[in-house]
């Protein structure tokens, strides 16, 4: 814990410390990022600037200084696409002097005025929308202190589309006065479910994205389960959800400056407190900030913002973590220049990808969505600047918790899984109720095929996600949180598309080999960079990644493509096609891979503990490593094509088999492989009769799970960090 007792006396000396005693929670085993200040003493008070030490540099007035020039070519850069795409699509759209685009409305033809408003309504609602986003995401990581948070990582935008949808599907008199509310209240609930599962642990920085992932990701299986049930009367809602920023009037550009005129003016009082809580709590009380008051007031105006802004155009994500990402990477302290910085900076990330979405759609004559487009030209630009940080000093701790020495008898653990499986193909409901079933013909034909696919399909994604976080070091790693299991599923998307149109047949074992080869492709990038930024950011990268997976395959989804009907249901992870001529191959797959799982167990145990001290064991460490990233693939993609991409079960299992005793390596990826089979057997029997004659998908059942395993293990955390 950082020495600050004498901080009253000695304020500027802590301050240079910069130390917090929120984030200095350590163990050894725990693993967690703990981000610089957001702001440093020079933006305080000019008296305070003069008393730094000489070796302190004075940020403001260095700040030019120390940017480098790299940066100042990328913003230039970014200005000078956005201004060269807005031509652009101005000389392909418009026919008349560029100076009537600035007409008034009223004084134009019909035609004119419908592409005036594609144009000039659309690029405003577009730079409007980026600022504020970006604005919501600074605000966020102000007040938690955390370079990860935004609203994106944080739930608020799923949150506010789940409300949306929910209330068009069953309640839409209460949108009868517009989607705000309705927005705003699904925003608050699901941000302060996030604040509420990560203040036990002080808002320990990656406990909070960790519960934001947990919340994003079961609100998302509620949402896809909606979809799918409601496909007909949803149609509309994922449209809108995929963020179209194309505009046929000016009543979205109108309440969004209205927004940005009011929030500019909320926020001026809040400078100062927002500044003085950056340093520390304690600090901030002693200097008479309501911290509290602060804190629901910042939350309140982050909910508000972005309700209005999914209400009025969509989901855009990525948009204002990008733009505070640049922010940070300029170093810039001062919390107004921040805002200011952020506002600029999202406003033209939102708008050349708007430009590039117009300009693109007569290319491939489809409607494209800017907020799908950001996820794409977004995840790059996080990589990048995270990439620029990595030599960042982070502190790290282990959101898991450390389980005891005990001894595991895997027959017992075996015979429960076959038990299960047996008992998920004989107790069933018909619809005669529930019973025994006797229909031996039907349990081989449908049931047992069903359950098998499912208990292998938990196996792999169980082993895959202890492979990953052992090769990492990362606790938080795992096929679906690092975006291996959505490029195995673009891979197989992609496959279903274009191999046809090379002359090649769509079978199973090319959809197979177009999956690996995604897998694999994601697996290089982000081993490459565990090598160079630290587990926290790896996290970033991996959810970055797996945004622009999700969002070249909502395209797809959008694209009117009649072919992608059948694979709505596969991609929200289902064993109803499963079928006995195949599933016996899948066990073998299953059981090979296994195998060869259990044979590298040596080495990478070794090669956990870091490259360096595994050349001096003697491993080969690039071999291993590439026979480890083959593997890795080979389990995400067989279990993806089986089933459909699958959340929380390679990132549970590990932590789960670990809390149960089986510390060591060589117990942990057995006990783990069994129980993920058990846990998908569950969940797909739980998923086929629960609202019986319906289904639901095993991997919404899969993700309830986890999510609720996960919530409880991110409370349990505090205790665990106590101790």
């Amino acid at each position: 814990m950082s020495a600050n007792a004498d901080t009253h006396n000695n304020h500027n000396n802590h301050i240079n410390n910069n130390t917090d005693s929120a984030h200095t929670m350590t163990s050894a085993s725990e693993i967690v990022t703990t981000p610089k200040p957001l702001s440093s003493s020079s933006s305080l008070t000019s008296s305070k600037q003069s008393s730094l030490p000489p070796n302190q540099p004075n940020l403001q007035t260095s700040l030019f200084a120390s940017m480098s020039w790299r940066l100042w070519v990328m913003l230039i850069g970014l200005a000078a696409l956005s201004l060269w795409s807005a031509w652009a699509l101005v000389d392909q759209e418009w026919t008349r002097p560029v100076s009537d685009l600035l007409l008034p409305s009223a004084q134009l033809d019909i035609t004119s005025m419908a592409t005036q408003l594609h144009i000039v309504a659309t690029s405003i609602v577009a730079l409007l929308a980026g600022g504020l986003l970006g604005v919501v995401s600074i605000l966020l990581q102000q007040l938690v202190k955390n370079p990860l948070a935004s609203d994106t990582t944080l739930g608020v935008g799923v949150g506010a589309q789940l409300a949306m949808l929910i209330v068009t599907l069953f309640l839409p008199s209460l949108a009868i006065y517009g989607g705000l509310y309705v927005a705003f209240a699904g925003a608050l609930i699901s941000m302060g479910l996030v604040f509420a599962l990560a203040a036990p642990s002080r808002f320990n920085p990656l406990i909070l994205i960790l519960a934001g992932l947990v919340v994003n990701i079961l609100l998302a299986a509620v949402a896809n389960v909606l979809v799918l049930f409601f496909a007909e009367r949803s149609n509309g809602m994922l449209s809108w959800a995929a963020g179209f920023l194309a505009q046929n009037s000016w009543h979205t550009s109108t309440m969004l400056a209205i927004t940005a005129v009011v929030m500019a003016l909320v926020c001026l009082p809040l400078l100062k407190p927002l500044t003085l809580m950056s340093l520390d709590d304690l600090q901030a009380k002693r200097l008479g900030v309501p911290i509290n008051g602060i804190r629901a007031l910042v939350v309140l105006i982050v909910a508000i913002v972005t309700a209005l802004v999914i209400s009025e155009v969509g989901l855009i994500g990525f948009i204002g973590l990008g733009a505070a990402s640049l922010v940070n990477a300029l170093g810039i302290s001062s919390i107004s220049k921040r805002l200011a910085a952020a506002f600029a900076l999202g406003a033209l990330l939102l708008w050349l990808t708007s430009n590039v979405a117009l300009l693109l759609e007569p290319i491939l004559d489809m409607q494209i969505p800017a907020g799908a487009l950001t996820g794409i030209l977004g995840a790059p630009l996080i990589i990048w600047l995270i990439l620029r940080q990595r030599r960042e000093r982070i502190e790290t701790v282990t959101p898991m918790l450390t389980g005891k020495h005990i001894s595991i008898a895997f027959w017992r653990w075996g015979i429960g899984v076959l038990a299960l499986i047996m008992l998920a193909c004989l107790f069933v409901q018909d619809v005669n109720g529930w019973g025994l079933s006797t229909d031996w013909a039907i349990t081989q034909q449908y049931r047992l095929p069903r359950s098998l696919s499912a208990a292998a399909t938990g196996l792999m994604l169980a082993i895959a996600g202890v492979l990953l976080q052992t090769l990492t070091r990362n606790p938080m790693a795992s096929p679906e949180v690092l975006g291996v299991s959505s490029g195995a599923a673009l891979g197989v998307i992609l496959g279903f598309l274009l191999l046809p149109s090379l002359g090649l047949s769509a079978g199973a074992g090319m959809l197979l080999i177009s999956g690996l080869s995604g897998a694999m492709a994601v697996l290089l990038l982000i081993i490459w960079l565990a090598r160079k930024v630290s587990s926290g950011y790896l996290l970033l990268v991996g959810i970055g990644i797996a945004a622009m997976m999700d969002g070249v395959m909502h395209m797809v989804k959008l694209s009117g493509d009649p072919r992608l009907e059948a694979m709505l249901s596969w991609l929200s992870g289902t064993t109803y096609s499963a079928q006995p001529s195949t599933v016996w191959y899948l066990i073998g797959i299953a059981l090979i891979l296994f195998a060869l799982s259990l044979l590298i167990i040596k080495p990478l145990r070794v090669l956990g503990l870091g490259t360096g001290i595994a050349r001096n064991l003697g491993v080969a460490v690039t071999p291993v490593t590439l026979a480890l990233l083959v593997l890795v693939a080979a389990l995400s993609t067989a279990s993806t094509l089986a089933v459909g991409p699958l959340s929380f079960i390679g990132l549970m299992l590990p932590h789960l088999a670990t809390s149960l005793g089986a510390v060591r390596l060589e117990r942990q990826l057995p006990l783990a492989a069994l129980l993920g089979a058990g846990v998908m057997v569950i969940a797909d029997w739980i998923g086929r009769y629960v609202i019986f004659p319906y289904e639901l998908p095993a991997g919404t059942i899969a993700a309830i799970i986890g999510g609720a395993y996960f919530l409880w293990l991110i409370r349990k955390v505090p205790v665990a960090v106590s101790r």
